[in-house]
């Protein structure tokens, strides 16, 4: 099977029109982006913190201004049966963008942020995402997966069927071929090492919690 390490660079950058990061990690990444793309009101959100846009995606129904008025491309997407997320994602995939790290996609809505955390799961054949958060980095994995982090990180894994076969390495408690039938069984783990391998029989969300 073949091993694949998540890498640190910084793909495309998703921005979405929930909390305003604050955290150093979040705002470091947005410095180093070359290409941002907000999600509807997402745009106002980024603006106001100093930040310009590549291009704006959406139905457009909750940005401030008129589209006009932006300083970069605005694309009209209308359809009302998927989220600004899905919408986004599709487009990134129809525009051959492989990559792409998601910002302000979490709090103010509990039922927003789990559904985009599902959201990246359904999309994980087509694109991957890196979900980034002022609380932790978050990665759909499924397979034989290396991912770096730093000693003393809390790690959490979440299955997401019942009875996930998982194995880890670089981690203060390994598993070994064992089954999540709880979901918290893999919660508040910690990482021994600069990078971990985790090995699961179907997808799992990976928690990292920023130190």
């Amino acid at each position: 099977m073949k091993h694949n390490t998540f890498k640190e660079k910084i793909p495309a950058i998703l921005f979405g029109n929930g909390e305003i990061p604050k955290h150093p990690i979040v705002i470091k990444t947005l410095n180093r982006a070359k290409k941002i793309i907000c999600l509807d009101g997402g745009v106002d959100k980024l603006i106001k913190i100093g930040y310009k846009p590549k291009y704006v995606l959406g139905d457009l129904d909750s940005i401030n201004n008129d589209p006009d008025k932006y300083d970069c491309e605005v694309i009209k997407l209308p359809n009302q049966s998927k989220t600004d997320l899905e919408k986004g994602l599709n487009w990134c995939i129809n525009n051959k963008i492989s990559r792409v790290m998601l910002i302000g996609f979490s709090g103010l809505r509990d039922d927003h942020y789990m559904a985009n955390l599902w959201t990246i799961l359904h999309y994980a054949n087509e694109i991957y995402c890196t979900f980034i958060s002022d609380e932790c980095k978050v990665l759909c994995i499924n397979g034989i997966k290396k991912i770096k982090t730093t000693p003393g990180q809390t790690v959490s894994i979440i299955a997401s069927i019942p009875d996930t076969m998982l194995r880890t390495k670089g981690l203060k408690h390994e598993l070994s071929n064992e089954l999540l039938s709880s979901p918290g069984n893999g919660i508040s783990n910690i990482a021994l090492k600069d990078e971990i391998e985790i090995q699961s029989d179907n997808w799992v969300w990976v928690f990292l919690r920023h130190l």
